[in-house]
């Protein structure tokens, strides 16, 4: 830097302030008089304002001034030197190009000589990179207030005490003030399950250990509720050491929705799997979440073995192939279908995005199962596919008859074909094919009159069959009836009117007696015999019990009024009986009073009834019903255990229907007879125990009152009977 022109003369007394021309070169240095007009310069003062020594002699200070200090400072500045004092302080000047630097100036007062004004030396050094740093310090330090008292989520500063820094959001979360959270521990806020475990972790964090960034715990409000935050913590230096800087943001909300969700995933997962329907459920990336037992039993393939794979195909196929449900939730149905299933497809009427497929499946069963299934979308709240949820039908049934069906049809058309060919060639003899219809079709009204009067005794037959089904029922409980009717009978109806007879003979018998002692002397031997004879025999206690023994009697008489009643009461013929409305709890007591012989030597029968309406129906035909689910179950109980009938009942409101259950704890049903359990004639029981009619006639009362049974079934653990009815019968023409 070329050297500047004179600064002039030093004034006097200068040198000896300022210790040697050494510090003369590294301070700023100036000196004014009692006005502010600047009297000297040192060349370190130039070189920071860029002025010539000649542009601030005798010019005021105001030059350098930036207009960043108020008056008042420069005003007490002077106050201050003036009154004889040293005064320091900083202070912003302006260089000649304009840019602006910070000193740290003191200014002294030199003592005055002679007739000179008094002089004041101002003595600076350069901080301009210190107030810079600390500006930008403050900077810094108010973007990251204004950042954090503006953000939604609590900003904590902890180290190890009290918390250091909270802003607003912490406030708002936990309900208590800034000044109450800063006298605080951010764990007294923590929730006492959880409150050491986050302790151990701060302290593992703050020594620099490896500790999870992000967590959620439980904290306490001000107010007593708790509220889960996911916290967000970083170790950071701070004060020459280190400090813990966290953020928090309310998660109750999205706690609650996810418990919600578990409970609905639960609910979902409940209904899957207690629906008799075929039924699974896939995800997004076509993973099954659901596979009921249901679908376990069509498929022969165990849920376990399958949910949460991505094979969902191989309950249906030996070979990899999309199934209908991963055709939808890949939104790729459309193109695809016509490939894998044929023109045997179709959009669904009822859900939207949803197909219906018919197929047939070779490996199902013995000879191959036709399943009608439907495919549907599942969606979340803004319409986006997450999943897709596929149900099953077995269709064989309907497809072998609609195929039989055709067969006929086709037969039809080969017979009707020959018979077009055959009235062809007899168009000349009309007349005698006219004979020749008229003697057929006489043939025919008779052959027709002989099939109606077979028809007629085939439903008679019917009608004896389901009496003999019955009455064979009956007829098994004759024995045990017997036994309970003749217990009773046989001393009381040869005994009961004669010893009431008796009684009253004696009785009068007796008074008199009484009398006739009671008229003798008490020492007299005769009415002491009779005292020590009454004495021996409890003759008092006799008389007392003689009556109890004949309400006994009476009691066994009832007995078997009830027995006979209900047996009658159960075995009226069906043909006879009317459409009423009856209570299904009587029924059933009634049943089991006639069953009892049967079933109190294998079982304990325990009612669990629940309120029911009366029902219209035919009572004799459910009594029946109710007689072979009680044999069933009896008989299904082990040789030698004492075994457990259930029966449960519950009214429907809302869907105008009853039911009841039969559960017993007995052997159970195998799998492979469960779809046979209705078929008429077909038995487990060993011969001579059952006809296998018992089930098939049940089915056919339960369908005639337009109803439903159905049964489920456990080896080992007992089988489930349940029977649903409506309360009242549809009347003629409505759909049932």
């Amino acid at each position: 830097m070329p050297s500047l022109p004179d600064p002039g003369p030093v004034p006097p007394g200068l040198p000896e302030l300022l210790h040697g021309e050494v510090l003369l070169r590294h301070l700023q240095v100036s000196v004014a008089d009692d006005q502010g007009a600047i009297l000297y310069v040192n060349e370190r003062m130039c070189e920071a304002c860029g002025y010539r020594p000649d542009e601030l002699l005798q010019h005021n200070y105001s030059v350098l001034a930036t207009g960043r200090h108020p008056p008042e400072f420069f005003a007490e500045l002077w106050q201050t030197v003036r009154a004889g004092f040293e005064w320091r302080g900083e202070m912003s000047n302006r260089r000649k190009d304009g840019s602006e630097y910070w000193i740290e100036l003191t200014v002294v007062p030199l003592p005055a000589e002679g007739n000179l004004p008094r002089r004041y030396v101002g003595l600076g050094s350069d901080i301009t990179r210190i107030v810079e740093a600390e500006q930008q310090l403050r900077s810094s330090e108010a973007r990251f207030r204004g950042l954090t008292e503006t953000i939604s989520a609590a900003v904590i500063l902890y180290k190890g005490g009290p918390m250091l820094y909270v802003n607003r959001a912490m406030e708002r979360l936990t309900g208590y003030s800034r000044a109450e959270l800063l006298q605080m521990s951010f764990f007294d806020l923590a929730h006492p399950s959880v409150r050491d475990l986050l302790q151990e972790r701060a302290a593992a964090r703050l020594r620099g250990e490896a500790m999870p960034a992000t967590y959620e715990a439980p904290f306490v409000t001000k107010a007593g509720k708790t509220i889960w935050m996911e916290i967000t913590a970083a170790r950071i230096e701070y004060e020459g050491g280190y400090a813990g800087l966290g953020t928090a943001i309310d998660i109750t909300e999205r706690k609650r929705a996810e418990a919600a969700q578990r409970s609905t995933q639960q609910m979902l997962q409940q209904i899957i799997d207690g629906d008799p329907v075929p039924t699974f459920v896939i995800d997004a990336e076509h993973r099954v979440t659901h596979w009921n037992a249901a679908c376990a039993l069509v498929t022969g393939m165990p849920g376990e073995k399958i949910i949460g794979s991505t094979r969902a195909w191989s309950g249906f196929y030996a070979e990899e192939r999309p199934v209908l449900a991963e055709l939808v939730v890949d939104g790729t149905a459309d193109s695809r279908i016509t490939g894998l299933y044929g023109d045997t497809f179709r959009r669904s009427p009822i859900i939207p995005g949803a197909y219906e497929v018919e197929s047939f499946f070779p490996n199902f069963g013995d000879r191959g199962r036709w399943l009608f299934f439907t495919a549907a979308p599942l969606k979340d709240a803004q319409g986006r596919i997450i999943g897709a949820i596929e149900t099953l039908v077995d269709v064989t049934e309907r497809k072998e008859a609609e195929e039989a069906l055709r067969n006929a049809h086709a037969k039809l058309e080969i017979l009707v074909e020959r018979r077009t060919a055959q009235l062809s060639l007899a168009k000349q003899a009309l007349e005698e094919d006219v004979r020749r219809r008229e003697a057929s079709e006489n043939e025919l009204r008779q052959r027709n009159a002989e099939l109606l009067e077979v028809n007629k005794r085939l439903q008679e037959a019917q009608e004896q069959l389901v009496q003999s089904e019955k009455m064979a029922s009956i007829g098994q409980l004759a024995a045990g009836v017997a036994h309970e009717i003749n217990n009773p009978i046989g001393y009381v109806q040869s005994n009961l009117s004669t010893l009431g007879r008796y009684l009253e003979d004696m009785q009068t018998v007796l008074d008199s007696l009484a009398t006739a002692v009671a008229q003798l002397p008490s020492e007299h031997p005769a009415a002491q015999a009779v005292a020590r004879v009454k004495q021996d025999l409890d003759f008092d206690f006799l008389l007392e019990d003689l009556p109890s023994l004949v309400t006994q009697s009476r009691d066994g008489i009832d007995r078997v009024r009830k027995i006979v009643a209900d047996l009658k009461d159960f075995s009226r013929l069906d043909a006879s009986q009317d459409w009423q409305w009856a209570d299904l709890h009587q029924g059933l007591d009634s049943t089991l009073n006639i069953v009892n012989n049967e079933i109190k030597y294998r079982a304990e029968v325990v009612r669990e009834y629940g309120q029911l309406p009366e029902v219209e129906c035919l009572p004799s035909q459910l009594n029946q019903v109710f007689l072979n689910l009680l044999v069933n179950s009896a008989h299904a109980m082990p040789e030698g255990q004492m075994g457990r009938i259930t029966l449960r009942s519950g009214h429907d409101e809302p869907a105008h229907q009853v039911w009841l259950e039969v559960e017993d704890n007995g052997s159970g049903i195998s799998p492979e007879n469960m779809h046979r359990l209705f078929d008429p004639f077909f038995t487990t029981k060993p011969v001579g125990k059952g006809t296998g009619l018992g089930l098939s006639l049940s089915y056919g009362i339960v369908q005639k009152h337009h109803g439903q049974i159905t049964v489920s079934s456990e080896l080992g653990k007992g089988t489930t009977f349940r029977i649903v009815l409506p309360v009242s019968q549809p009347k003629e023409g409505a759909t049932p």
